[in-house]
């Protein structure tokens, strides 16, 4: 008697591509909301920040710099949930934007910005590597 093996079962296309594309937008998000985060706090509560180690400005300044790059970030998720180019164009130089932002205030909150800028290096790994995928 012969024995029969089934093929093995592969995803459909579609879902391994929307699974980075989703990926992105979810990095996106987390990383808009930190700097949210992050900003509504060097607005409230400057004594959790060292404010002498920013490259230049205030806290305030900083402050109000993150909570408009997280505000754009959001959206930029968002637009990416929905497959939109123009998120994942956002996406990139959203992505560009949070490094840059929490490179030049890593001097306030090292952790905390480090980990925004592993958040923002995701988003531009899976938006640049998986988006003709998606297109």
């Amino acid at each position: 008697m012969a024995t029969r093996t089934k093929p093995a079962r592969t995803p459909a296309p579609t879902q391994s591509r929307n699974g980075w594309i989703t990926f992105a937008g979810t990095y996106l998000v987390i990383a808009g909301a930190l700097n949210l985060i992050w900003g509504v706090t060097a607005l409230a509560q400057k004594e959790y920040f060292r404010e002498d180690g920013l490259v230049f400005s205030n806290l305030q300044f900083w402050g109000w710099i993150a909570v408009i790059i997280a505000a754009v970030q959001i959206l930029g998720g968002a637009l990416i949930f929905m497959r939109k180019v123009g998120g994942m164009i956002m996406g990139l130089v959203l992505g560009g934007c949070g490094v840059l932002f929490n490179f030049l205030s890593i001097g306030a909150y090292p952790v905390w910005s480090s980990i925004a800028i592993g958040c923002s290096l995701l988003v531009l790994w899976a938006v640049t590597v998986h988006w003709d995928e998606e297109l």
